[in-house]
């Protein structure tokens, strides 16, 4: 009896995997109008964050005084965009590779869209190692000390300078995107 459950268990996947493997192929041009589409939508949106973030509340705690670094301070109730931020570029990233997959393909839209992929990583590497590492000494050191050196306040400042021109370089990505998105909508099919 288990043999027959674990047959027609693994015929009805390869009939699942049959059906969407059709689903995709005879859809495939509008799952690339969409998924480009949505993966611009979502640029912009960690974009407006991002601005936000960068002109509002960066200012706030990047003067170097004890009570604006406070607000890194996550021993008390502060403002820890870690989880937002992993979780908004994680879902974003996925998009991305689905609209990479799907746009490959067509001419004038993939190559493009790979070296905006590309450019986006190498940017995501930045962040990670060099910001997030930053931020998270600096939430640490919000936590144990009163009072800030000179070196500290300089490596703020730093840390603020190169945040702009990651902000932009983010910002310049989307905006290289929207010309694929038009172009990708104008095809018909």
């Amino acid at each position: 009896m288990s043999y027959m459950i674990e047959k027609s268990f693994v015929i009805a996947s390869i009939i699942g995997i049959q059906d969407m493997t059709s689903f995709v192929f005879e859809n495939s041009l509008s799952l690339a109008k969409y998924s480009l589409l949505i993966n611009l939508l979502i640029y912009f949106l960690m974009n407006g964050a991002q601005i936000f973030e960068t002109l509002v509340f960066v200012p706030r705690w990047a003067s170097g005084n004890r009570p604006n670094l406070q607000i890194l301070n996550t021993e008390i109730k502060s403002a820890n965009l870690k989880y937002f931020w992993i979780l908004f570029h994680s879902i974003h990233e996925i998009i991305f590779l689905i609209s990479l997959v799907f746009c490959y393909s067509i001419e004038g839209i993939g190559n493009c869209l790979v070296l905006l992929f590309l450019l986006h990583m190498a940017v995501r590497v930045w962040t990670v190692i060099y910001f997030a590492g930053k931020i998270i000494r600096f939430q640490f050191l919000a936590n144990t000390i009163g009072s800030h050196s000179f070196e500290l306040t300089n490596e703020i400042k730093k840390w603020v300078f190169w945040n702009y021109i990651r902000v932009s370089i983010y910002i310049g990505i989307s905006i290289m995107m929207i010309p694929l998105v038009v172009k990708l909508l104008k095809i018909n099919g």
